[in-house]
């Protein structure tokens, strides 16, 4: 199975090496059935030897709808380390692997487990392996993915197998049409192929396989050099007959071709051993004793599952059994009648039925509707009885499944589509999106009473928000909105609300202005909404009156209102952004995301980060900005929102453009672009656009910089967007000033004057004045300058001030008052500097030097040198906190808060825990 692949060895090999040294990170091994994905798999793990420990859990097609199945075979070697976990993590924890009757969620299992791996590889370096992921269970999918992400600085290496799709009737699908894989995009990936003509040569002669060369080419052509493949045809027969066999069968997909080999070999077996490997393929948990409990009532007994061991096709490493690979399940499976199948999953119900573990009672359950051959109204309600069990221990994307096979079941059209609603509403909430589109597009054209049919178009407008088109949701969602006003104002309002995100990402603020106005209306019902609504309408005409503090918008949040919480942290963080102090907002905004991140909350959490992210970038909080940003487009793709991917992408080219960073902008940049332009979300379009715009006017490249920003403010292009090309109406006419494009500049300045003179924001102070400055002449020039950099907020945006000063010092140098320009470029210099934006602050610091001046050493604020969990842990310490509250606080192990610690000591200048709570942080 190993030849030819010295390659992908020698990466596992690295990836094992990393992680013993500290420097844990995931990689995805993804290739076709039979590839050899499995055999990379245990080659890594005894590489791993004595000095790692190997955890490992394997997917199981036949148990997609059964949550945390894949987590408890992966954590069970772990449980005694569980009283060692914080309180509520063990209790998440306990609760997901049906030790508690307690309720759950998703985010807490996935922070808990996180947190048990981390004690674990306190003591022994982890290996992870996870063969078959896109059989694993959503809900344990989803915890490996989140831990793989955040293995940075840690003894954790995780290696996972993932089967290419081997597209529809897939002959192993036990459950209808199979869930999308999990997304694997962003981690690194070793794409495993057919061997090459050599290596698949050398397999041959390893196997006994004697033909000559041409049809030795022919073998290795049809099966696409298929390890699995070359290894098993070798059985089958002479080499001629198998040769001319498998050729004849044309194009066919390697998998169909696979599962023809596997069947071939099973018929011929005695019905007794035939009958158990179906139990075993319809079973396939690995528990030996439920398949020979089921098979037994078939009347297949033990000595059937030694001669399946004899023949082959099975495994037996101890109380658990598995299949020698994947496909002769899927054979086995595939090949039996429809009667048969029926058959084996009504013993495996009867079986699992028995068995006092309530899980299996969920199990026999669905065993029972897959061995129903027409609907059956009590079958389908206990499925949805069951979804519910598993959505309230955290496994929605499993309740999806089970009640999408309990709305087939149904015989009643409505109750069809009630069903179908709930399991499009479940696996969109469990981050699945591609699992939800499907059952809301066979749901949407189904009969349906009057509340399922505004559930779907509630659910079909929401998904639309965060996964499509952005003018369409934004008419769904009013339109939804104004049919539930009268039956449910809450609900309406929450929509109409979120309809105005929406709007500002297509540009559509006749339509965000409409929603504001909808939401005053609903004060006829609960004056907050009048109030709210007030404030909205002046928030989003750039004239905010209210005057309130986030905390204060907070708690003033109508009744109604102030049962959701997540929404209210959202209306007091957005009215804020428009009228509170900046920092004093992002401090609330801070504390918003640390609330709705511990109960759970990720999709609103995403957004809220989204947010904070871009604060920081205005406030020149750059370190603070990458990270935040970096987390939320992690948890974007974690929870399946390519909307808020696209707004976070965009973000970061802004931000590598600011540094300098061409290569990190371009490739941020146009994956922004790639995602913004299918979901019409032109706020994205637009600062993606900026950014190449900022990056190519830092290079000198006037031409190109004018076209790309102003192509922000021109009617009819793609990155048209109105608030966002005011926001860089100064890099714009920057650019056409430097061009020798004065007319076009003063025609932007002028557009910009007008707008900012209706508008009660402060930040546009610093820009109408620098703008002016850009275009005036002698003391008009100098006049305008200083206006700008003491202009109220001007230190809210220290990257526009920093700027704006550079821009004066090259004035006054030119105009030859040497010693303010020194002065003015000297600050510019240490603030660009301080921000990162090496590029800008190297052309500042070339016109110091022309101004007869030199840098001076940069002194600073010592915590600007911290990492920004760093940062937090030193801020945790001076509080007071113990190494252990600040790991499960920050979701660490203690042992890498003292290493933090470690680095910290010495970038602040001090030598001791108790120094750090006199330490400025």
């Amino acid at each position: 199975m190993l030849h030819g692949r010295e390659e992908e060895l020698q990466a596992l090999s690295g990836l094992v090496s990393d992680t013993r040294r500290g420097r844990g990170r995931a990689l995805v091994v993804q290739g076709e059935a039979g590839i050899g994905k499995t055999a990379l798999l245990r080659w890594a793990a005894a590489e791993a030897g004595s000095a790692m420990r190997v955890l490992g859990c394997s997917g199981v097609q036949a148990e997609l709808p059964l949550a945390f199945g894949g987590l408890h075979q992966l954590l069970s070697p772990l449980l005694d380390l569980l009283p060692e976990l914080p309180e509520q993590q063990a209790a998440a924890l306990r609760s997901a692997l049906g030790l508690s009757p307690a309720p759950t969620a998703d985010l807490p299992v996935r922070i808990a487990a996180l947190s048990l791996l981390r004690r674990a590889a306190d003591e022994t370096p982890l290996l992870v392996v996870v063969d078959d992921l896109q059989w694993l269970d959503r809900a344990s999918a989803g915890v490996v993915l989140f831990a793989a992400r955040r293995l940075d600085r840690l003894p954790i290496g995780l290696l996972a197998a993932l089967r290419e799709p081997e597209g529809a009737g897939d002959a192993g699908d036990l459950i209808g049409k199979a869930p999308a894989a999990p997304d694997t995009r962003d981690f690194p990936r070793i794409a495993l192929h057919g061997l090459a003509e050599d290596a698949a040569s050398a397999l041959l002669d390893e196997q006994g396989w004697g033909t000559p060369g041409p049809t030795r080419r022919a073998i290795v052509s049809a099966v696409g050099g298929n390890p699995l493949a070359l290894e098993e045809v070798v059985r089958l027969g002479d080499p001629p007959e198998v040769a001319e066999r498998i050729v004849l069968t044309g194009t066919a997909p390697v998998g169909r071709r696979l599962r023809a080999v596997f069947a071939e070999r099973t018929r011929g077996l005695p019905e007794q051993v035939r009958t158990l490997l179906l139990v075993a393929a319809a079973e396939d948990s690995g528990r030996t004793d439920i398949v020979l409990g089921a098979a037994g009532r078939l009347g297949a007994d033990a000595r059937a599952l030694d001669a399946a061991e004899r023949a082959g096709h099975l495994d037996l490493p101890g109380p658990r059994l598995r299949f020698r690979h994947p496909l002769v399940r899927a054979a086995v499976y595939a090949d039996a009648s429809t009667q048969s199948r029926a058959r084996v999953h009504r013993a495996l119900a009867d079986e699992l039925a028995l068995s006092p573990e309530p899980a299996q009672g969920e199990r026999a359950v669905w065993h029972r509707a897959l061995a129903a051959t027409g609907p059956d109204d009590r079958l389908a309600e206990m499925l949805e009885a069951g979804a519910a069990e598993v959505k309230r221990r955290g496994g929605l994307a499993a309740a999806a499944a089970v009640l999408h096979r309990a709305a087939q079941m149904s015989t009643a059209p409505q109750q069809h589509t009630r069903r179908l609603t709930a399991a499009a509403d479940a696996a969109w909430k469990s981050g699945s999106p591609q699992l939800a589109r499907p059952l809301l597009r066979e749901a949407l054209v189904r009969p349906a009473d009057d509340v399922t049919r505004l559930e779907l178009l509630r659910l079909q407008g929401m998904m639309e928000l965060w996964d499509g088109d952005q003018e369409a949701a934004v008419a769904r969602l009013l339109h939804v909105a104004e049919l539930l006003t009268d039956r449910h104002t809450e609900r309406a309002v929450d929509l109409t609300f979120m309809a105005v995100d929406g709007a500002l990402r297509a540009d559509r603020m006749d339509e965000a202005l409409r929603a504001a106005a909808q939401i005053e209306a609903a004060g006829a019902r609960d004056p907050g909404y009048a109030r709210y609504g007030r404030w909205l309408a002046e928030s989003l005409a750039d004239r905010p009156r209210h005057g309130l503090s986030p905390w204060q918008l907070f708690d003033a949040a109508p009744k109604s209102l102030a049962r959701d919480e997540a929404i209210r942290w959202v209306w007091a963080a957005a009215l804020g952004t428009f009228g509170a102090p900046p920092r004093q907002v992002r401090a609330f905004t801070l504390e918003a995301c640390a609330h709705l991140d511990a109960t759970g909350m990720l999709a609103v959490y995403v957004l809220l980060l989204s947010w904070l992210a871009e604060l920081e970038y205005r406030l020149g909080m750059w370190q603070e900005c990458a990270a935040h940003a970096q987390e939320g487009l992690r948890a974007a793709r974690d929870v399946g929102q390519p909307v808020l991917e696209a707004d976070l992408l965009a973000l970061l080219a802004l931000l590598c453009a600011g540094r300098g960073q061409e290569d990190e902008c371009r490739e941020h940049a146009e994956r922004a672009l790639a995602l913004a332009v299918t979901q019409g979300n032109r706020s994205a379009a637009a600062t993606a656009q900026w950014a190449l715009g900022r990056l190519a006017l830092n290079a000198d490249d006037y031409e190109e910089a004018c076209e790309r920003l102003g192509s922000l403010g021109r009617p009819g292009s793609p990155f048209a967007h109105r608030r966002l090309a005011r926001r860089a109406a100064l890099d714009g006419v920057e650019a056409q000033v430097r061009a020798g494009r004065r007319e076009g500049a003063e025609q932007a300045a002028r557009e910009f004057e007008q707008w900012s003179e209706q508008s009660t924001l402060t930040w546009p102070q610093l820009h109408r004045h620098a703008l002016r400055a850009l275009l005036a002449e002698g003391d008009a020039a100098d006049k305008h300058f200083r206006e700008a950099l003491a202009a109220p907020g001007a230190a809210d945006e220290p990257f526009i001030q920093a700027r704006t000063a550079m821009l004066y010092g090259e004035w006054l140098r030119r105009t030859r008052h040497e010693g303010e320009a020194r002065r003015q470029l000297r600050h510019a210099v240490e603030v660009l500097e301080g921000l990162g934006a090496e590029q800008e602050a190297e052309r500042a610091r070339r016109q110091l030097r022309a101004a007869g001046g030199a840098t001076r050493r940069r002194r600073g604020d010592p915590t600007a040198r911290l990492t920004v969990q760093e940062l937090q842990v030193a801020r945790l310490a001076a509080a007071g906190l113990s190494n252990r509250e600040i790991g499960a606080r920050l979701a660490v192990s203690p042992r890498t808060v003292g290493y933090h610690l470690y680095k910290i000591f010495p970038k602040l200048g001090i030598s001791s825990r108790s120094q750090l709570r006199d330490a400025d942080l």
